[in-house]
C-alpha cells in the first residue's frame, strides 16, 4: 500500500513538471543558450576583386545586384558547363532541347503535376487511425511508385552498365 501511495506521489510530482506550452525540454535550453551567432545562418560572400582600372566600374544602379552578391544558378552552370553567365543554349545542345522536347512542352507542368499528385493523395489518404493520429503515410502512399535499389542496380548490370555498389540496408 504504502509502494502504491508513493507511486503514484512520484507520477503526481512528475506530472506537474510538464509546461504547458509545446517546446520540448532541449528546445526550451537551447534556447536559453543562444549567446553565440548561428554559423549556418551567415553565407560566404564572393571575394572581391580590385580591376586594374577604376574607370572599368559599372556606374552605380540602387537596387540592382552587386557583384559580390551571391549567384547559385549561375555558378550551378558555370560548373556543369563551363559558361559564365545565364546564357542562351549554344548550338551544341540542339539535339539534347529537341530529345527532351521531342513530345511536346507543357509550360504549365507544375501546376498539373501538383493537381494529378494531390488527386492521388486524396484517393490514397490512408486508413482510419493514421489520419485521426495524424501519423506520416506518405511512405505508404507512395509504395508501389517507389525504387528498389537492389532491383534496379540488377536490371542495369544486366544492360551492361557499371553501378556502384548499393548501401546495406
Amino acid at each position: 500500500m504504502r509502494m502504491m501511495r508513493f507511486g503514484f506521489l512520484a507520477v503526481l510530482a512528475l506530472s506537474a513538471c510538464g509546461g504547458s506550452d509545446d517546446t520540448s525540454l532541449v528546445e526550451r535550453v537551447s534556447a536559453s543558450n543562444k549567446t553565440s551567432p548561428d554559423e549556418f545562418a551567415v553565407l560566404p560572400q564572393k571575394p572581391l576583386v580590385l580591376p586594374e582600372s577604376l574607370d572599368e566600374l559599372p556606374p552605380p544602379t540602387p537596387g540592382a545586384g552587386n557583384r559580390t552578391d551571391l549567384t547559385p544558378r549561375a555558378d550551378m552552370i558555370a560548373a556543369l558547363t563551363g559558361r559564365t553567365g545565364l546564357a542562351a543554349p549554344v548550338a551544341s545542345d540542339g539535339a539534347l532541347i529537341s530529345a527532351l522536347s521531342r513530345a511536346g512542352v507543357t509550360p504549365d507542368i507544375r501546376s498539373v503535376v501538383r493537381a494529378e499528385d494531390a488527386e492521388f493523395r486524396r484517393r490514397n489518404r490512408g486508413l482510419l487511425l493514421e489520419r485521426v493520429f495524424d501519423k506520416d503515410t506518405e511512405y505508404l502512399i507512395y509504395r508501389r511508385q517507389r525504387l528498389d535499389p537492389e532491383t534496379e542496380a540488377a536490371r542495369l548490370r544486366r544492360q551492361g552498365l557499371q553501378v556502384p555498389p548499393v548501401p546495406p540496408r
